[in-house]
């Protein structure tokens, strides 16, 4: 395969770029913005970005998998195959293949080469390049391979016009994988024990409830938060017990896209944290689907394989999970939420209207 520079948009010199269509003119400029690309700094990982060439050539999307110390694992061959399925899928024609490995990393790189050009060759998919670095930080060298010259040092990650335009959406660049999972590490046991007496206590006070007067609450409640921002045990417990309710669950996922979604998001972090067991499965899916819509697929992946982790068959889990991990686009939670809100509207409450 005839290997080519990345396609640069001459018409459109930096000055005149907007936060929302960024640049990238070198390979180095576009291996330093891995990290907003992702939205984390990742490490020990492969990381495939797709385009769609032309006039300019974008980057539609981005997957990473982790690196193991053997090069012909099958989480690696899974992963290469998912992406050209992905590009047929989505009609993307090219790849450009990062490999971050660390300093003690010295497997034969060339072994990924040479998997990639076996697996897009024959769907027409161009790979653009497949380029190596050890961390992803101003100054170190990065060189490619499959005998491509290319080589050069990182200019500044966290400089980037990608990462500025990021930064100027309001969306985080992570340090790592790992504080994104501190985000929903669990409180002390003895906050869980004094939470799950809290959902008791609401189970017995309030008896049985209708699917109407939960979502109907849960609404009152996200509004008053909105207010307050103090989420007590009981308000949490009240909230917990609706989404535990899969026909209640299902519409609350219409209030996503309102002035309420922040705030509800908020619930799922910390629900996430005080609830143990399976039930766990209920707000990190929620928290799953809220970051997938909004396209932090990182997010998205952690709160998802949390909800697995405390229930491998909850189903909801599941098939957002799928999705993520085969490319599939955020619309396809945005079909979601249009569907949560006529199930809202058959229940009889009214929700805030769409803020997006």
């Amino acid at each position: 395969m005839t290997r080519r520079p990345y396609p640069v948009p001459r018409h459109r010199s930096p000055s005149s770029t907007t936060a929302d269509h960024p640049v990238v003119t070198s390979v180095g400029d576009l291996i330093a913005a891995v990290p907003a690309l992702l939205g984390f700094v990742p490490a020990r990982s492969i990381v495939l970005i797709c385009l769609s060439t032309g006039s300019p050539t974008v980057v539609e999307m981005c997957m990473r998998q982790d690196l193991s110390d053997r090069l012909d694992s099958p989480e690696l061959a899974d992963v290469i195959e998912r992406c050209g399925e992905v590009c047929t899928r989505e009609g993307l024609d090219a790849v450009v293949a990062v490999l971050i490995t660390g300093s003690k990393f010295t497997m034969p790189y060339e072994v990924v080469a040479d998997a990639l050009r076996d697996t897009l060759d024959p769907r027409g998919i161009d790979l653009f390049g497949v380029h190596h670095v050890s961390h992803l930080a101003v100054g170190q060298r990065w060189r490619s391979l499959g005998g491509d010259p290319r080589c050069g040092t990182l200019p500044d990650p966290g400089s980037s016009q990608v990462a500025a335009s990021r930064v100027m959406a309001g969306r985080q660049i992570r340090t790592s994988r790992s504080e994104i999972a501190l985000l929903l590490q669990p409180v002390p046991e003895s906050e869980c024990e004094r939470f799950r007496n809290s959902r008791l206590r609401v189970e017995l006070e309030d008896g049985p409830v209708g699917h109407s007067d939960l979502l109907a609450d849960t609404v009152v409640f996200l509004e008053a938060l909105h207010a307050s921002d103090e989420l007590d045990h009981l308000t949490a417990a009240r909230i917990m017990v609706a989404i535990s309710t899969i026909a209640v669950r299902d519409a609350v996922l219409g209030l996503a896209t309102t002035a309420l979604g922040p705030t509800a998001e908020a619930v799922w972090v910390e629900l996430t944290r005080r609830v143990s067991g399976p039930d766990r499965a209920h707000p990190a899916t929620m928290l799953g689907a809220w970051a997938y819509l909004r396209g932090d697929g990182p997010l998205a992946g952690v709160a998802l394989q949390t909800a697995l982790t405390a229930d491998p068959e909850y189903h909801f889990a599941q098939l957002l999970d799928t999705a993520l991990q085969n490319g599939v686009r955020p619309t396809v939670v945005r079909e979601l939420v249009l569907s949560a809100r006529s199930l809202a509207e058959d229940l009889g409450v009214e929700l805030p209207p769409d803020a997006v």
